[in-house]
């Protein structure tokens, strides 16, 4: 289930996988266009002219608690959640000016770490930051963890944005 994001008092990721579990991203076209370029069609079902990625329990591309895509092989839905962002009017509390466009922006109250009250600046800078993601104006960041510990090894004091420094394996 999803609410209007100015139901939501907090929200943070602490890496608990919960969403590899619980949510089926789907995929866009560009997005199923380079799985199959990386040749990691198998782990795609289309429904309906629509991508996602094929699940049997946790999604294929979960390492422990995290996921082993990062910057732009990561889904935009995984790297949003548990974002949801719309250009289609429903709820005014969802409402969000972005760049003097108007959106809405709802959560998904399947994350653990999502407490629903009343939205602070914090919790309406992440919906920006999601509508931001989407419309493709913050490049290819993520809103959910990365890395930490691939980020650890390398550079102690690095801290948010990190890539995987290893080699996947399907």
């Amino acid at each position: 289930m999803y609410v209007p994001w100015r139901r939501v008092a907090s929200w943070h990721c602490s890496a608990c996988g919960e969403c590899c579990l619980k949510f089926k991203p789907k995929l866009t076209f560009y997005e199923y266009l380079k799985f199959r370029e990386l040749g990691l069609e198998k782990f795609v079902e289309e429904r309906v002219g629509r991508y996602y990625i094929r699940k049997s329990g946790k999604c294929p591309f979960q390492t422990g608690r995290l996921c082993a895509l990062q910057d732009s092989i990561k889904p935009l839905a995984c790297r949003v959640f548990p974002f949801l962002v719309s250009r289609s009017r429903r709820d005014d509390e969802a409402s969000i000016e972005v760049g003097g466009e108007e959106y809405w922006v709802y959560v998904s109250v399947e994350c653990p770490n999502v407490v629903l009250g009343r939205a602070g600046r914090e919790v309406e800078r992440l919906a920006r930051q999601a509508v931001e993601l989407v419309t493709g104006k913050a490049g290819e960041w993520s809103i959910t963890c990365t890395h930490p510990v691939q980020a650890t090894r390398r550079n102690p004091a690095k801290t948010g944005k990190t890539r995987v420094t290893r080699k996947l394996k399907f």
